[in-house]
């Protein structure tokens, strides 16, 4: 993540490491060309809430 990237919402960071700790351990997720709806899922609550912070959105 680089620092533009980086937001100061604890929600937005803690999606972020869902996502990842997801990814680590799903083998579809790690896979190129596989399709994992869990992590799609957990990918979009992280964008969402990095768009909310970035743009002082409350939830």
């Amino acid at each position: 993540m680089t620092a533009a990237e980086q937001t100061a919402d604890p929600f937005a960071d803690e999606a972020w490491r869902a996502a990842i700790n997801h990814a680590a351990g799903c083998p579809a997720c790690r896979t190129p060309g596989d399709v994992c709806s869990e992590g799609e899922w957990l990918l979009r609550v992280h964008e969402e809430a990095t768009r909310q912070a970035r743009s002082g959105g409350a939830g």
